[in-house]
């Protein structure tokens, strides 16, 4: 009799146990099957917690960078940023407009953080790129795309006679990137440029995560 009940019990035990366990698989699998069908809602209905932006051309923030004075443009053009983490921390990347002046050039520089994509809307302009640790020259115009991994030397400069103009995007979207970079040392207009030297220069773009590159020794 003893190990009868004892067989019982230990029946008895084991069906509690596996019933406990059935209802927790249909416990869990009732919370998921929710889950999943409010996260569904919400992306259908748009309540996700994230929004889309829409700007017009005039929004953002437009700078002149190195202007002759607080109201004549120089050869760094204008730059309008558009996006960035000063206005949008919650974007993974930045966007900008840029139109590089006439005679106007961005030395050759890269960014250990920051990939940057561009599309060129009009003018002409020379890109410096390395292939294999030999400069390349390229010819951009109005349709190129340039991509530039995080790490890779380039350089810009207008060889037209208008406006360089292109859009571009970064990633990261940098607390101090390469458009906060330009906040720094852009002005508004009508606003007095901020004078710099080289040496000042240089640290501030090494700050926003621009590294120019050191000049070449001369035996």
């Amino acid at each position: 009799m003893g190990n009868n009940r004892k067989l019982k019990l230990r029946t008895w035990l084991l069906r509690r146990e596996v019933f406990v366990f059935v209802v927790l698989i249909i416990v869990v699998g009732l919370y998921h099957g929710t889950a999943k069908k409010e996260r569904a809602l919400k992306a259908a209905t748009g309540e996700s917690g994230a929004s889309s932006v829409i700007m017009k051309p005039e929004d953002g923030d437009n700078l002149w960078v190195f202007a002759k004075s607080k109201d004549e443009l120089g050869p760094g053009g204008e730059f309008h940023i558009y996006l960035d983490s000063e206005k949008h921390p919650e974007a993974k990347a930045a966007f900008a407009k840029f139109a590089l002046g006439v005679e106007g050039a961005l030395p050759e520089h890269k960014h250990e953080k920051t990939e940057e994509i561009a599309y060129f809307l009009s003018g002409e302009g020379l890109v410096q790129i390395y292939e294999n640790g030999t400069p390349k020259e390229i010819t951009v115009r109005a349709g190129y795309v340039w991509y530039t991994p995080s790490g890779a030397w380039h350089s810009l400069k207008n060889t037209g006679k208008e406006p360089l103009i292109l859009v571009f995007a970064t990633i990261p979207n940098e607390k101090k990137g390469l458009l906060s970079f330009f906040r720094r040392i852009g002005a508004r207009p009508g606003q007095e440029p901020t004078p710099l030297s080289q040496e000042e220069f240089a640290t501030v773009a090494a700050e926003h995560d621009l590294i120019l590159k050191p000049p070449s020794k001369v035996d």
